[in-house]
């Protein structure tokens, strides 16, 4: 079902806003994550934070809302990014029969080097670390005040943005990773912004809900069946969708994300080849291994010993097999 905001939203102009302290423009290099997680509105949960000290990145991955910045209203869809600005207040409010299912990532966009780095982001006056000398917001070119983008779920920023929220959750953090991230999610979002994207062909509302449950639940190997029954259509008009768009079938695509999964943990972790496969959702050992080699043209095993970066004895793995569970903060 569609829902239909009552109130009519403004058109998404940079805001004007009182500044105190110059801001320089940012290279990312002095950025850093603080904060970042997901989370499931429940149709009458609506809140309101007096001050972030943060960029926020919002990412609507399925549902419908709005939120209010400063006393202005925006529409939420799925698959919208906000930029949201540093010092805001917001309020959020989630459709009454679709609410949405939100990641956000908290930027500091000058955490300045040598500082202790804090993995919080002060929410209200008053709370610890507000007013930091240590952390400052920076001109961000094409990003003042409340900015729209459309993100989808299988580009590097998605996934990007996905991997913060993992390794917020999930990873013991230091100060060296949220700076590293911190830095290739400012300088991803500035080229997102100054991208002027082709109008020519794009793709369906459908599409893009069916890529992001595929994101959320390819460990489990999603079916044709049920991906049909997500958008209420027939598995032939499924399987139109994604070889038109995709040029893949719905089955190839789903293959290619656990694929992915897999090479991304035999170079970063020290998991046991059959534990990969599993962690990646292909959980016959030998199926794993067929599969990795007539699509990568080496073993799982193979793979490893060529691309990945232990020289030396490996420490053991540090990955969570389990991924975060839907309304984790």
């Amino acid at each position: 079902m569609k829902w239909t905001i009552r109130n009519k939203f403004v058109l998404l102009q940079p805001m004007s806003r009182t500044k105190t302290k110059s801001i320089q423009p940012a290279t990312g290099t002095e950025a850093a994550v603080c904060r970042s997680g997901i989370f499931q509105f429940s149709a009458q949960q609506r809140f309101t934070n007096g001050c972030v000290q943060s960029r926020g990145l919002f990412w609507c991955k399925s549902g419908r809302g709005s939120f209010v910045v400063d006393g202005q209203e925006y529409p939420l869809e799925p698959q919208d990014l906000y930029v949201l600005p540093w010092g805001r207040k917001i309020s959020y409010l989630p459709s009454a029969t679709e609410p949405m299912f939100t990641t956000h990532v908290h930027l500091v966009p000058r955490y300045r080097p040598g500082s202790r780095w804090v993995a919080n982001v002060p929410h209200e006056r008053g709370e610890a670390g507000f007013d930091s000398p240590d952390r400052r917001d920076a001109e961000w070119p094409g990003l003042g005040g409340v900015v729209r983008l459309r993100l989808e779920a299988d580009r590097p920023l998605a996934r990007l943005i996905d991997y913060a929220v993992r390794w917020y959750l999930q990873s013991p953090r230091d100060e060296a990773e949220a700076r590293a991230l911190g830095l290739l999610l400012v300088r991803e979002i500035l080229r997102k912004a100054a991208h002027t994207p082709v109008p020519a062909r794009s793709r369906p509302e459908e599409l893009e809900r069916l890529l992001v449950q595929v994101e959320r639940g390819f460990l489990l190997g999603p079916r044709i069946g049920e991906m049909a029954a997500l958008v209420g259509r027939s598995r032939s008009h499924v399987l139109k969708l994604f070889r038109r768009h995709l040029g893949v079938s719905a089955k190839q695509y789903v293959l290619a994300r656990q694929l992915q999964e897999a090479r991304e943990l035999l170079l970063g972790t020290t998991l046991p080849i059959a534990e990969v496969g599993k962690a990646a959702g292909l959980a016959d050992p030998y199926h794993f291994s067929k599969l990795f080699r007539r699509h990568v043209g080496l073993s799982p095993r193979e793979f490893r010993a060529a691309q990945g970066p232990f020289a030396a004895r490996p420490k053991p793995s540090r990955h969570a097999k389990v991924p975060p569970r839907q309304g984790q903060r």
